[in-house]
């Protein structure tokens, strides 16, 4: 089913305003930003290869991370996840590979595809972005243009599950999938920038709908509301009614283009990620 986004904001209010409270960093090309679900943020800054941990109020915590090829260490990667709560996941491409960390940033183990035993199918060349559903792991793969899905056993040790999303799926393919995140209902979402959409599948990668727009930007989720940063507004869509609910305008006009993620901390806190710094908005 594909939701019209047209008749979507015809039925929608905009009653809410985001209000810029505060901005951090001194990054030198951050690409994505997560948090654990504790209230501490974690930015990757692709170009100095390294992850930035922050509390609420953007104070740096801690550093970790620097360019090379040996555990902990970064060649440009493109995303960062803290969904399970309980570890941090980057995607290191270039090093076509997963690396895991807990939440003080310590090294735990690589998650790696190249071997003779999985499929094609099941193998990710340049993995870009991944969320955490408990069993599974879903990772972009950024070459094939699909998700592909992994039981993490051990440190070091993913068995491959499944794939969907890719060109031979029985509905529109994704054809540049950057990042996934998921809900409460262990719905999953991808954003495909050149299709200007959000997938939706269910966490067995059953295609559920796909929601379009003119421009979308980046996605979040916060308390099963998926929020689309559209121009200079977020649209709100709600998972269980699977439909927009209303939308979010920014007090200040805000450089859509520029921006490289967003993310819902609370119900009242949200963060806009750009190539340099880290902005905070409170909702009015």
């Amino acid at each position: 089913m594909i939701l019209l986004f047209i008749l979507n904001i015809l039925l929608s209010q905009t009653d809410s305003l985001l209000v810029k409270s505060g901005e951090a960093g001194d990054f030198t090309n951050a690409v994505s930003m997560t948090s654990d679900g504790k209230g501490m943020i974690y930015v990757l800054d692709s170009d100095a290869n390294e992850i930035v941990k922050l509390d609420g109020s953007l104070k740096i915590e801690k550093r970790a991370g620097r360019k090379g090829w040996s555990n902990g260490e970064f060649d440009s990667p493109t995303s960062i996840d803290g969904s399970s709560g309980l570890d941090i996941y980057v995607s290191d491409g270039r090093n076509y590979r997963l690396q895991r960390f807990d939440l003080n940033l310590g090294y735990v183990g690589t998650i790696l595809t190249e071997y003779e035993t999985y499929p094609e199918n099941l193998k990710f060349k340049t993995p870009l972005s991944s969320v955490y559903v408990n069993p599974y792991i879903y990772v972009i793969d950024g070459e094939n243009n699909r998700v592909v899905a992994y039981q993490s056993l051990y440190q070091n040790t993913a068995v491959p599950v499944f794939s969907f999303g890719g060109f031979q799926s029985a509905q529109k393919p994704l054809v540049n999938p950057t990042k996934i995140i998921k809900d409460g209902y262990n719905n999953i979402y991808i954003l495909d920038r050149k299709q200007n959409a959000v997938f939706k599948f269910d966490n067995f990668g059953n295609y559920i709908s796909i929601i379009e727009s003119q421009t979308v930007y980046s996605i979040a989720v916060y308390n099963n509301l998926l929020y689309i940063l559209d121009g200079n507004k977020l649209l709100v869509y709600e998972a269980k009614r699977g439909g927009f609910t209303g939308s979010i305008l920014f007090a200040e006009k805000i450089e859509s283009e520029k921006i490289k993620d967003i993310l819902v901390l609370n119900s009242g806190k949200f963060y806009i990620l750009e190539k340099n710094k880290i902005s905070e908005y409170s909702l009015k």
